[in-house]
C-alpha cells in the first residue's frame, strides 16, 4: 500500500493537482487557477515527487492521466465539494425547513409576544416546529448548555457569551372588578385594598412593593399566585386588585367584569429581551428567526389609559 505522510504534503498542491487531472493540460490549467505556466509545472514536479507516480503522462492527444491520478481524481473532487460546504456559508429555505427550534419563556411573553410570532414564523416556514419551555426564575443557563435556541425574558443578563436584543418595553396597569373601579382609586386607597401578587418564586415582594418602601408605604398582598392569566379571573370575581404589565392587562380586560386603572404611584418601566448563545450568531437559520421575531413583537406605548 502507498502512504503519503501528510505532514509533508503541502495542501495547496491540491488545488494544482485538481486543475491538472481536470484539465489535462498544463497551461489550461495553470490559467484555471491564475498560476503561471512555469509555476505549475514546478507544482506538477512536486506532486510525482509527493505521490512517486507521473499522474500525467503525454498521450496520443495529450496527457494522459495515470492509473494512480484516475484513483485520486474522485476523491479529490469530493474533497473540494466539502471544503466548498465548509467555507461557504449555509443556506437556508424557511419554505422547505422542517427544524424544531426551542424558545425559554414565561406566561408573560408567550401571552403577549409569541402569538404573533408564532403567526410570522409560520407564514414563511409552515414546517418549522416551535418548542415552547417553561423558564423558571432569571436562570438563563439553558443557552449556554446548548438546551434551547432562544430566551425571551426580562431577565438581564451581561454574559460575554450571550448576545441580545431589546424587543418590547411595557409599563403597569392595575386590574380589578367594575365593581371596585367605581371608587377613585387613591394612593392611601390602593395600599389599603387587598392585593393579588404574580411571583413565580411565590415569595419577596414586587416591583410595587420596592416603590411604596422608598416612600416609607406598603401594601397588603392578599394572595401570592404564579400566573398572570389565573389574575384576571381572580380580580374579576373578588375584591381583590392586581397590578400586571400593561399590554397583558389590555388582554385579559377582555373580560366583561374587569377595569384597568392607572396605577395612583409612579412605577417603573421594563424590558424584555431575546437572548442567544454567541455559537448561533452566524447561523442563517437563526438570523432570519431573529429578524421574525423581532420584527413581530409588537411596539408597546407606555401611555395611559385613554
Amino acid at each position: 500500500m502507498r502512504e503519503t505522510n501528510i505532514s509533508t504534503l503541502d495542501l495547496n498542491l491540491l488545488r494544482a493537482l485538481k486543475a491538472l487531472l481536470d484539465k489535462k493540460h498544463v497551461s489550461r490549467a495553470a490559467e484555471s487557477i491564475s498560476l503561471s505556466q512555469p509555476a505549475m509545472s514546478r507544482a506538477l514536479q512536486r506532486l510525482r515527487e509527493t505521490f512517486k507516480d507521473l499522474l500525467l503522462v503525454k498521450g496520443p492527444n495529450g496527457l494522459d492521466l495515470t492509473p494512480r491520478a484516475i484513483e485520486l481524481y474522485q476523491p479529490l473532487q469530493e474533497i473540494f465539494l466539502q471544503l466548498n460546504q465548509i467555507i461557504t456559508p449555509s443556506s437556508f429555505n424557511p419554505a422547505t425547513t422542517q427544524a424544531e427550534i426551542s424558545i425559554a419563556t414565561r406566561d408573560y411573553e408567550m401571552i403577549t409576544i409569541m402569538p404573533a410570532v408564532i403567526n410570522a414564523i409560520t407564514t414563511e416556514a409552515p414546517n418549522l416546529k416551535l418548542r415552547i419551555i417553561a423558564l423558571h426564575g432569571d436562570d438563563i443557563t439553558a443557552l449556554d448548555k446548548n438546551e434551547v435556541d432562544f430566551v425571551l425574558s426580562g431577565t438581564k443578563s451581561k454574559s460575554a457569551l450571550l448576545y441580545q436584543k431589546k424587543i418590547v418595553t411595557d409599563n403597569y396597569v392595575c386590574l380589578m372588578s367594575k365593581q371596585q373601579a367605581r371608587q377613585k382609586i387613591t394612593l392611601n386607597k390602593f395600599i389599603t385594598m387587598k392585593h393579588c401578587l404574580v411571583t413565580i418564586s411565590g415569595v419577596g415582594p414586587g416591583v410595587v412593593d420596592h416603590v411604596l418602601a422608598e416612600q416609607g408605604l406598603k401594601r397588603d398582598i392578599a394572595v401570592r399566585i404564579p400566573h398572570f392569566l389565573a389574575a384576571s379571573h381572580i380580580v374579576a370575581n373578588t375584591s381583590l386588585i392586581a397590578t400586571l404589565p400593561r399590554r397583558l392587562g389590555q388582554l385579559l380586560s377582555d373580560n366583561k367584569n374587569i377595569a384597568l386603572v392607572e396605577p395612583p404611584l409612579v412605577l417603573p418601566d421594563f424590558a424584555i429581551y431575546l437572548y442567544w448563545h454567541s455559537r448561533n450568531q452566524n447561523n442563517p437559520m437563526h438570523q432570519w428567526l431573529r429578524n421574525k421575531i423581532v420584527s413581530a413583537a409588537p411596539t408597546i406605548s407606555a401611555q395611559g389609559l385613554s
